[in-house]
């Protein structure tokens, strides 16, 4: 199996990334392309080598947690690799960890791909198995902060936004925000319009 690859991007897709490495280009699917820079310099990326009898697909993410965590949703029955990248890119592993322990079953539904009956199988799957694994404290605070979340949502819906565009906006907003227990609606909205 192919762990990991070093080396420069060459070039970046919506979905996928080519990194050279020694003069081969290996083409990585990666659940988001903002984690990775086309430059001179030299990058890792870990993968997974999904291996099926008509295909060998490389997945690629910017961390070994990340990789880890794509691991635990494709080995989880009704989860390919394709739902798992959308969960990777929409809520990010301690999000929808979060979301399997509340059984939250409308936040889990909401990813592309993922109906009620698959969110319902996947909170019987992966609650005792999430149950072990640490939650971090930015989805702690995320959750005791929903109302401004909301707010924030709502007004770039009113923007013209769709939903899904406007969640992931606020949300990577609140991540880079230290003290969220002070932000202002109108601070928050201001830096997601700018992103």
């Amino acid at each position: 199996m192919i762990s990991f690859l070093t080396g420069k991007i060459e070039s970046i897709e919506q979905d996928s990334i080519i990194i050279n490495v020694n003069g081969i280009g290996y083409l990585v699917h990666v659940p988001t392309y903002e984690k990775f820079e086309r430059n001179d310099v030299t990058q890792t990326v870990y993968t997974y080598l999904y291996v099926r009898e008509d295909r060998m697909v490389l997945y690629g993410f910017s961390t070994k947690k990340e990789r880890d965590f794509f691991k635990i949703l494709i080995d989880t029955p009704g989860i390919g690799p394709k739902v798992a990248l959308k969960i990777i890119s929409d809520m990010g592993a301690e999000r929808f960890q979060y979301a399997v322990l509340s059984e939250n079953i409308t936040t889990i539904s909401s990813i592309p791909g993922i109906g009620l009956k698959l969110a319902k199988k996947i909170i019987l799957e992966l609650k005792e198995k999430f149950k072990q694994i640490h939650i971090g404290q930015d989805t702690i605070v995320e959750e005791g902060r929903k109302e401004i979340i909301s707010e924030g949502i709502e007004a770039l819906k009113g923007l013209g936004y769709s939903e899904r565009e406007a969640k992931k906006r606020i949300l990577n907003v609140l991540e880079k925000i230290a003290d969220q227990n002070s932000v202002k609606i109108e601070d928050l909205i201001r830096q997601a319009l700018r992103k």
